[in-house]
């Protein structure tokens, strides 16, 4: 496995079924996505809006969730089996590029209000010593014509 690459990336960003209806930013999975896949593999963060509420929720706040009981302690859970195979990787000498993330998720944005599962993914992985550099599908993908050059940067590394 030496050599070879991974990102972390939010259940949304490969399966756009799991965002609340009406809020979905593209049909099935981000376009992007094609650019990346034949150059490294990806892992899919699970969706805990959709595993826990279901898929006929409301569209939600950060503070919705935060007042959700034992919500945190949930996404913890969810995310040990992600953790222990970002461990192996790191084992395998596999590169974690980092984690792409959807930017003004209240579960799953990264910068500004950070989501309440990003909070507890970037903990979990800094207490496992995974570094997890990071960037996010801005809010108006795909208009946003830069953010192109920002998926290649950060597959590169430069970031």
């Amino acid at each position: 496995m030496c050599g070879r690459s991974i990102a972390v990336v939010s259940h949304c960003v490969l399966n756009q079924n799991v965002v609340v209806h009406g809020l979905e930013r593209a049909v099935g999975a981000f376009p992007f996505v094609k650019d990346i896949l034949g150059k490294i593999g990806l892992v899919q963060l699970p969706c805990p809006e959709f595993l826990l509420l279901g898929p006929d929720r409301p569209s939600m706040t950060y503070k919705d969730y935060l007042e959700i009981n034992n919500y945190q302690q949930k996404c913890t859970q969810l995310l040990a089996p992600t953790i222990l195979e970002l461990k192996g990787y790191q084992k395998a000498g596999v590169r974690i590029i980092g984690l792409i993330g959807i930017a003004q998720s209240p579960n799953c944005g990264i910068t500004g209000q950070r989501g309440v599962f990003m909070t507890e993914f970037l903990r979990l992985c800094q207490d496992n010593n995974i570094k997890m550099p990071y960037i996010e599908v801005p809010i108006d993908y795909p208009e946003d014509h830069q953010f192109g050059e920002k998926v290649n940067l950060f597959l590169k590394g430069d970031h």
